[in-house]
């Protein structure tokens, strides 16, 4: 079982077994996550790479620098750090340019009702897990310490963009419309797409579909999302930089919250 260490302390940390989950403490440790992220996105999944992160074979981006990277480590693995990296995912609460606080899924959404609502927002982003350890022990820890994060920041909602594989919208159509029809967000706290990049979800040719059909058609992230609560906001959009049909997620962290805060009081 994974051990929380003192939820209250600036410095979160998870271990289970082998495995353990913090967040990057340095400049080395965010580039040993970019140096997964590339892997992962580009050479595995064949996101389109920029001249600069070809060259350094490194994701990167301008918002890098506003996140926090949550490492997964192997401390098994021998080596130089950058081995011992197996996942990462990159969190924002708002990092802020003169004033102006900054987001990754801004370019993709509105996203003005949730900046309104008046709680606690977190942007979650950029989630890969190198190949060999995608199974449910590491995203359960992984999932624990996001939970011991919102904990400690009082976070309300979290919210991102979250990706279907492909650049045509139809081959996911009947998922779309069954996450419209019964997972869109409340207005109050629905993020919309651009205007000039909004596709349709609601179909008016879509396929009934049983639940159990619903979670087979989607990618397990969003299948994760899902079932921790999550809503979406209204409409998809094409990244063709990597090579995928984005929706977003909407997630209230009562229910996280709760649940993990009632499992480390107990402790």
């Amino acid at each position: 079982m994974a051990v929380a260490e003192n939820i209250n302390s600036l410095s979160l940390n998870l271990k289970s077994g082998s495995l353990e989950v913090r967040l990057a403490e340095n400049s080395l440790e965010i580039d040993a996550a970019q140096a997964l992220r590339y892997k992962v996105f580009y050479q595995e999944m064949k996101a389109k790479a920029g001249l600069k992160q070809t060259r350094q074979k490194r994701d990167f981006d301008d918002f890098d620098h506003y996140f926090d990277h949550i490492l997964v480590l192997n401390n098994n693995i021998k080596g130089s750090f950058h081995n011992k990296v197996i996942g990462t995912y990159r969190l924002n609460r708002g990092g802020q340019n003169n004033g102006e606080k900054l987001f990754y899924t801004s370019g993709e959404y509105n996203i003005t009702p949730l900046i309104e609502n008046g709680g606690n927002i977190l942007e979650l982003g950029r989630s890969c897990v190198a190949k060999k350890y995608r199974t449910g022990a590491t995203m359960q820890l992984l999932w624990s310490f996001i939970a011991q994060y919102i904990i400690k920041y009082e976070i309300d909602i979290m919210f991102g963009c979250a990706s279907f594989p492909g650049v045509n919208p139809n081959i996911h159509k009947n998922s779309f419309d069954y996450l419209y029809r019964n997972y869109l967000a409340p207005k109050a706290i629905r993020p919309t797409a651009l205007k000039e990049r909004f596709i349709k979800m609601k179909s008016e040719a879509y396929k009934k579909m049983s639940f159990k059909d619903f979670l087979a058609s989607i990618p397990p992230l969003i299948k994760g999302y899902i079932r921790l609560g999550a809503l979406v906001g209204n409409g998809a959009v094409i990244d063709y930089d990597f090579n995928t049909t984005d929706i977003c997620i909407v997630l209230p962290t009562e229910k996280i919250a709760s649940r993990y805060k009632l499992h480390y009081d107990r402790n």
